[in-house]
């Protein structure tokens, strides 16, 4: 397997998305790459149990 070293990309969103981007990144204090990490590696919730016991 080779590494590939990591390239420059350019990404065009909406402005409703600029903007969540804009106000996570104000949040963690950080920059729209910042939030664009933060949002790409935080964990997923994992659903709740379901409980077969409803009676």
């Amino acid at each position: 397997m080779t590494d590939t070293t990591p390239g420059l990309r350019t990404i065009e969103v909406a402005d409703d998305v600029y903007d969540v981007l804009k106000r996570t990144a104000d949040s963690r204090d950080t920059d729209i790459n910042g939030a664009l990490r933060y949002l790409i590696e935080v964990p997923t919730p994992r659903p709740a149990a379901e409980d077969d016991d409803e009676d």
